[in-house]
């Protein structure tokens, strides 16, 4: 700590003190004698930080709270005094509020405590609340002890409040991901083109049958929140007009999202709720005499 900047900031808090008496019986005790015990930033030369919380929909709630304070006297003495305090937060619990130590100290012949260091990091047990939240958390003097009767609370500094805000929930926006080179196409036997097509990004040509509904499969490789799918066709009048969906954990055994009625040349479809999978099946139910597709992308959290 800069020990010129700690005496003019003593020496200002002392001006501030007005008259106090004594906390001893004693009378012979001057009150300029005495030593005044305030709560401070650790780095009281900067203003009192406020801290925000980032909550997003699946991702939880990021952010934490670092703070480090201690207690002051304007004026040195011989003995310690041990300095007892009190941290409260409505609507934050207790036991998520960590402590480096229970009790702040001023040694003998010092007039500052070491710093304890407050710190939140945990905020699972807030993740379900989606509006924004304000926290108020008070950090207070409760206590004092010194063997010597020249120390008192001071008139000012006796509390440090911190404001805490979550922000609301915010929605994850989908992107529409065309990457599917990467990814690894299964076409339903009996289809034209199905080692040469532009679906896969494997040639320029498209999937089709001449009347027959067919399916595809593809594997992300990884498992993906797909809130969607969008497929492209040669024209409208070789696109379905209705199509089912499906899911799968292990690319076996397969589980229906829905069907849809489709129309035009780009269609697409957007599901009901999100799914996170790594396995999709395209299955086609009501097709034209000639049905194709040419572009196969999803719709995803990225």
């Amino acid at each position: 700590m800069n020990k010129v900047f700690q005496s003019i900031i003593i020496a200002l808090m002392s001006a501030m003190i007005p008259f106090f008496s004594s906390c001893s019986d004693d009378d012979s005790v001057n009150e300029w004698d005495m030593s005044y015990v305030s709560l401070l930033p650790a780095d009281y030369l900067q203003p009192t930080p406020s801290f925000t919380l980032k909550h997003v929909e699946e991702e939880g709630i990021e952010g934490s709270v670092e703070f480090q304070f201690m207690a002051t006297t304007q004026k040195a003495i011989a003995q310690d005094i041990n300095v007892r305090y009190s941290v409260t937060c409505d609507g934050i619990d207790a036991d998520k509020i960590n402590l480096s130590d229970k009790n702040l100290v001023i040694k003998g012949g010092s007039t500052a405590s070491e710093p304890i260091t407050l710190s939140i990091t945990d905020w699972k047990y807030l993740e379900s609340t989606k509006e924004a939240l304000d926290y108020t958390l008070k950090i207070k003097i409760t206590d004092i002890e010194s063997t010597s009767s020249e120390v008192a609370n001071a008139a000012y500094y006796q509390e440090i409040i911190l404001k805490i805000s979550k922000t609301a929930e915010k929605k994850k926006e989908s992107v529409l991901l065309t990457n599917a080179k990467d990814w690894i196409f299964t076409f339903m036997e009996g289809v034209e083109n199905a080692e040469s097509n532009s679906v896969a990004g494997t040639g320029s040509n498209d999937v089709a049958t001449n009347g027959v509904p067919f399916w595809l499969t593809v594997d992300f490789k990884e498992v993906k929140t797909v809130t969607g799918i969008q497929t492209t066709h040669w024209g409208a009048g070789y696109a379905p007009s209705k199509v089912e969906i499906f899911s799968s954990e292990n690319g076996d055994k397969w589980t229906s999202i829905g069907q849809w009625d489709t129309k035009g040349r780009n269609q697409t479809i957007t599901f009901d709720e999100r799914i996170k999978t790594r396995y999709l099946k395209y299955q086609m139910v009501t097709v034209p005499s000639r049905v194709d597709i040419t572009k196969f992308y999803i719709y995803a959290w990225e």
